[in-house]
């Protein structure tokens, strides 16, 4: 119901996305023991046919505990894995590409060096930095811009209120709306906040932004106020109008898509690591809780076992019955996960619709399929293993067993 509701609340709502998808998850594998015996039934009808596949179907139908207990786990690591690399990967793009919609500039121009353009030319110069903005009792961190003379006729900037030309001196900013928004900030007002080299400053709002993805949170300095703290630091990128294109020494020119795709590989890397390094522990508590559940729950099937091979069954036919037994209940785990990230795909596609031109969805399928896989394996090891070395027991003390 959350993810329906995220096309009618707009931009607001995309942080929401990923933590109505995580409760999605937890209120279906809470409903584990309801939904997957019948899916997981249903699963089988359609991947494992014969006589193996019917007795696996009848057993996820019936051994309601040993199914939920083992979908669960699959479900909750499978899913947020899933929702979080997919929602990571679209926003990144989402982000990038209207970044790069947004410059008019033919090319950009990028320093050779670490020590940035000393000399734009008659370009427009700007470069990446933060700002510190009091809340409550600590001070939070936002991506700040500085930017030359003419920003507007290089960038487009939807303004709300106020006009981004009148950003100039030492004493002016323009603010995002999100920012704008959170701090109180309106134009023709104040803004109190420290620069990244801690300096504290007070500047004149000269404009507020219209949402978007890319400069919500963000504010524009005037490029004076850098020179005035940073006067030997040069700058990151330099945006040419057709006129400028080749007027910037020592410096290797590119598209607006390069510029921006480049610009965040770096930070884009250390979130991909950040990811695996976390849901790489999820996966080790799956691998724990999905063994635990299938290797104690051997010792409850002996007489069943038993059952099968005094009734004739060999212990291949046995063995196969328990690998698509376990094949069906990791795959009904997964099923489940694609379900939920495929609902918050679309509610995050909608929310992005007013922000960007035609976004598009991004799923990373390398690490999310190789997640899927190692749970479909270690549910089919922790099941088949086990079952191997029960049937080692002659049928007739197999049946004796206690349960």
């Amino acid at each position: 119901m959350l993810l329906a509701l995220v096309p009618r609340l707009g931009g607001e709502a995309i942080a929401l996305v990923l933590l109505d998808a995580q409760l999605a998850i937890t209120g279906i594998a809470l409903l584990a023991p309801v939904v997957a015996p019948p899916l997981s039934w249903l699963v089988g009808r359609i991947l494992v046919p014969g006589v193996a596949g019917a007795l696996a179907r009848d057993n996820a139908r019936t051994a309601v505990r040993r199914t939920s207990s083992t979908v669960a786990p699959i479900l909750v690591t499978v899913g947020i894995a899933a929702a979080t690399f997919a929602a990571t990967a679209t926003l990144w793009d989402a982000s990038e590409r209207a970044a790069a919609a947004r410059v008019t500039a033919a090319t950009i121009a990028l320093p050779a060096g670490a020590a940035g353009i000393a000399d734009p030319g008659p370009g427009v110069p700007t470069a990446q930095s933060v700002v510190y903005v009091r809340n409550d009792d600590y001070s939070e961190e936002f991506d700040a811009m500085y930017t030359g003379p003419g920003v507007e006729t290089v960038l487009r900037l939807p303004v709300r209120s106020g006009a981004v030309a009148d950003l100039a001196g030492t004493d002016t900013v323009v603010v995002g709306s999100a920012l704008a928004r959170a701090t109180g900030w309106r134009t023709g007002g104040t803004a109190d906040l420290w620069l990244d080299d801690a300096t504290p400053v007070r500047l004149r709002v000269v404009a507020v932004l219209e949402p978007s993805i890319d400069l919500d949170q963000t504010v524009l300095l005037p490029w004076a106020l850098r020179a005035a703290h940073l006067p030997r630091s040069g700058a990151d990128a330099v945006y040419l109008t057709g006129s400028s294109s080749s007027s910037v020494d020592g410096a290797g020119t590119v598209t607006a898509a390069e510029y921006f795709r480049s610009r965040n590989a770096e930070q884009r890397r250390l979130n991909h690591l950040a990811l695996v390094a976390v849901l790489g522990m999820a996966l080790v508590y799956t691998s724990i809780a999905i063994a635990n559940t299938l290797i104690m729950s051997t010792g409850g099937r002996s007489r069943d076992l038993a059952v099968l091979r005094l009734g004739g069954g060999t212990p291949r036919q046995v063995l196969t019955m328990i690998g698509a037994e376990a094949v069906l209940v990791g795959v009904t785990g997964v099923l489940l996960a694609g379900l939920v990230t495929a609902g918050m795909l679309g509610g995050l596609r909608a929310g992005l619709v007013p922000l960007v031109a035609d976004p598009r969805t991004v799923v990373p399928w390398t690490p999310i399929l190789l997640i899927a896989g190692a749970c479909l394996t270690i549910t089919f090891v922790a099941s088949v293993v086990p079952a191997a070395l029960a049937l080692r027991t002659p049928p007739g003390r197999l049946s004796s067993v206690r349960e």
